[in-house]
């Protein structure tokens, strides 16, 4: 019998997480799973060894429901390609004005004023349009609520920049300051 499970990531929110992320607030501690797949167990069947070894490994899928985890690097890349060929891509800060104030803002990302509350028309009228929120660093959850309400919203391509705004600063990429 062959029994098989992937999962790609999963986060672990904890609550309150104040202090760690510029002033945010997060309700309560929950865990969401990245994305996931698993093949259920199946009756034993003889199997060409051959044939096995030569078929292509099929990469997991992300659950409609949940979304992905980028890097500061698959973000950067994201945003050079939107420069050089206008690939939509759209970066939201889900930060408060402190940390805003001191570690800046991703070039281009549009200020959410609440991570749980922003209006939705500040999301792409092209629901596939890929978004990705970020807050203060991996301990802030507010970049997790903001991208589980563009979800809701019925966002499709919807991704966290885990590492945060202190990831971005830390690898060395420029940052605007905010205005206002």
């Amino acid at each position: 019998m062959k029994i098989s499970s992937l999962i790609i990531g999963a986060v672990t929110l904890a609550a309150p997480a104040a202090l760690a992320c510029g002033g945010h607030q997060t309700a309560q501690a929950e865990t969401t799973v990245v994305a996931s797949n698993s093949d259920k167990a199946a009756p034993a069947q003889k199997s060409d060894a051959k044939a096995e070894a030569a078929a292509p490994a099929t990469p997991a899928a992300p659950a409609k429901d949940a979304f992905k985890m980028v890097s500061v690097a698959d973000v950067d890349a994201a945003l050079t390609a939107q420069k050089k060929d206008k690939t939509p891509y759209a970066v939201f800060d889900a930060n408060g004005k402190e940390t805003r104030a001191k570690q800046g803002i991703i070039p281009t990302a549009v200020l959410l004023p609440s991570a749980s509350e922003y209006d939705l028309a500040l999301l792409p009228k092209d629901k596939a349009t890929p978004v990705i929120f970020y807050c203060a660093n991996d301990k802030c959850s507010a970049s997790h609520t903001a991208a589980k309400r563009a979800m809701t919203a019925g966002h499709s391509d919807v991704s966290v920049l885990g590492a945060g705004i202190r990831g971005w600063v830390e690898a060395g990429k420029a940052v605007d300051k905010p205005v206002g």
